[in-house]
């Protein structure tokens, strides 16, 4: 029997984003609500590696592997690029996607 992405590669590029979707918003199991508590809860470290992740890979969806994503998430905005813009805005609403790095020295 064929391991999940995540199984396979824990540690491998965006292992937690595909993961966390996977979970939520398959579309047998889509739960979107559940996963937007998640989300907000303060100081779960998996819901950190998701937030990281899914800010890398809208920066650069090239970077996902395969089809992964699309293969567990099965969504229909016509691009990995649309709906991970989705996902943020669904999330995270108007925060920006680029977090505010450590203060320059200068």
């Amino acid at each position: 029997m064929a391991s999940f992405y995540w199984e396979a590669n824990p540690d491998g590029p965006f292992a937690t984003l595909i993961a966390v979707a996977a979970t939520y918003l398959e579309p047998e199991n889509y739960d979107m609500e559940s996963l937007r508590r998640l989300a907000k809860r303060p100081g779960d470290r998996e819901m950190s590696v998701f937030k990281e992740e899914l800010r890398e890979a809208i920066r650069d969806p090239g970077r996902l592997p395969g089809d992964e994503l699309f293969r567990h998430v099965e969504y229909d905005d016509g691009s990995d690029a649309a709906f991970l813009r989705r996902l943020w805005r669904d999330l995270y609403g108007d925060e920006p996607v680029t977090a505010p790095g450590p203060p320059s020295a200068t």
